[in-house]
């Protein structure tokens, strides 16, 4: 979950807006401020600067360029004051203009204690310097939702915990058989099922453009893409092919194909099945080989623990969400109008640092790109609620993500990728996905608190149980996918 936009954000505090320091408040000049709600969670800002203030600041800037000024005919910092107006008079009034808006603004959300998320709906052309009489602008700003938190302390969970038997251990072995098993062609006649492999001259015309022309390719009985176009009656024109047939079908382009010019177009489909192959499952000796256990029964233990261990993540993250879903129930507001889809580009960036943290290749990354951002743009709203909720719980505690942990999550990241730390983080910063990656570990310890307060039913300790950590080495654990 990525923090929204800020006027400034910071590294630590990314929701605090802009605040004036001590001095600049003390030397900012003289206003009146008004604040009048506009809009859900939206305030406008009018800011009335009095002629003394304007002159004032027209003073001090001239009593400066006396001393510096250059005049023709003086030597400089020896021309009249009146000189020294006539000719600085236009600039001096720019700068004065900038400074009167930049400083009373700044002192004006300090004063009126304005928690500014986004930009300043002010354009700073628009603010004109009149040459008589005060100076007045406004603006319209989005703050920070105000709710009020509920009693976290003993937050309801009751999430059913899964534990994995000999059915499921038994499951994955078979399902590591297929993994490491081989395929092999079936006899002359045989008809091709689901699962199978079939080798086929692949003829693809999207639209009356020739996508494919004939090129022979191995293909799963299953609705995969071909160059970029998903065939959704694939697996339906394949499943009880024999060698010699020719298949051909029509379907729709789907809006997930990779090229968008495609999308929407009628396709026309042809395959000329040349070979059918099955898979056969590796027998005990060659799947003991390829993952490296000495007998069957090693094999089923290793597999009993990476199962058991799977599902106390699983169960976890059933907490969690469980512990979110309380939260947004209990803590009911509106956003700010527009937010949540500026915020969507945010969530995006932080999915990628997640499948990063999580090892998954750069090449696989790429192709999720897209449903990536519009599953981003669908999650917004909840996210940003969740952040806003969240983010208030970490400063009643005082929680915050330190740089020693930033430092070990990037340190992760860039061993999951075989890259130097100093690389990856400076890559991550111009991205701007290093602010996500605090505020995501800042989530995790908030949400760790959550669940060690949560009534967890079924246990008699309140704290939840973590996945066990198996020590392994290279090669030791089978993957059961």
């Amino acid at each position: 979950m990525a923090e929204p936009e800020t006027t400034e954000p910071k590294a630590d505090e990314p929701e605090q807006a802009t605040a004036a320091t001590a001095d600049t408040a003390k030397e900012a000049p003289a206003m009146d401020v008004t604040v009048e709600d506009v809009g859900v969670c939206k305030k406008k800002l009018s800011i009335t600067i009095p002629r003394e203030a304007i002159e004032k600041k027209f003073d001090e800037r001239f009593t400066e360029l006396e001393r510096e000024a250059v005049v023709p005919g003086f030597r400089p910092g020896h021309a009249p004051r009146r000189l020294v107006e006539k000719r600085f008079r236009r600039a001096v009034a720019e700068e004065v203009r900038v400074a009167l808006v930049s400083e009373t603004l700044t002192k004006a959300l300090e004063q009126e204690k304005l928690d500014v998320i986004g930009e300043p709906d002010l354009d700073p052309e628009s603010v004109t310097l009149p040459d008589d009489g005060p100076l007045v602008f406004s603006l319209e700003l989005e703050v920070r939702p105000e709710f009020t938190l509920p009693d976290y302390a003993s937050i309801p969970v009751d999430v059913k915990h899964r534990e994995a038997g000999e059915k499921d251990v038994e499951a994955a072995l078979e399902r590591l058989r297929e993994m490491h098993g081989t395929l092999k062609p079936l006899r002359k006649g045989s008809k091709a099922k689901k699962g199978d492999a079939v080798t086929a001259d692949v003829t693809l015309r999207v639209g009356g453009m020739s996508i494919l022309d004939g090129k022979e390719g191995r293909l799963p009985v299953a609705a995969v893409a071909i160059e970029g176009v998903p065939v959704p009656n694939l697996e339906e024109l394949l499943e009880g092919a024999k060698v010699g047939e020719t298949k051909t079908g029509t379907f729709k382009v789907g809006d997930d194909a990779t090229r968008e010019d495609l999308r929407g177009k009628e396709a026309e489909i042809s395959l000329v099945v040349k070979d059918i192959s099955r898979p056969a499952p590796a027998d005990d000796k060659t799947l003991l080989a390829q993952t490296a256990y000495e007998t069957l029964e090693a094999l089923r233990e290793g597999l009993a623990r990476q199962l058991e261990n799977q599902a106390e993540t699983a169960h976890r993250e059933a907490q969690e969400e469980a512990v979110r879903d309380w939260l947004l129930e209990k803590v009911p507001f509106e956003l700010p109008e527009g937010l949540a889809q500026r915020h969507a580009e945010r969530l995006y960036a932080r999915h990628l640092v997640n499948l990063r943290y999580r090892g998954v290749p750069a090449e696989e990354i790429e192709k999720q790109r897209e449903v990536l951002r519009s599953s981003a743009t669908e999650n917004a709203t909840r996210d940003l609620k969740l952040f806003f909720i969240l983010d208030s719980i970490a400063k009643k505690e005082k929680i915050e993500a330190t740089d020693a942990e930033v430092d070990a999550r990037v340190r992760f990241i860039a061993a999951q990728y075989g890259r130097r730390d100093d690389h990856v983080r400076e890559e991550m910063r111009e991205r701007g996905t290093l602010d996500s990656l605090r505020s995501q570990i800042c989530e995790d310890k908030v949400m760790r608190l959550l669940l060690e307060k949560a009534k967890i039913a079924g246990k008699e300790s309140s704290s939840p149980k973590p996945p066990k950590a198996e020590k392994k080495s290279a090669g030791e654990e089978p993957e059961t996918t």
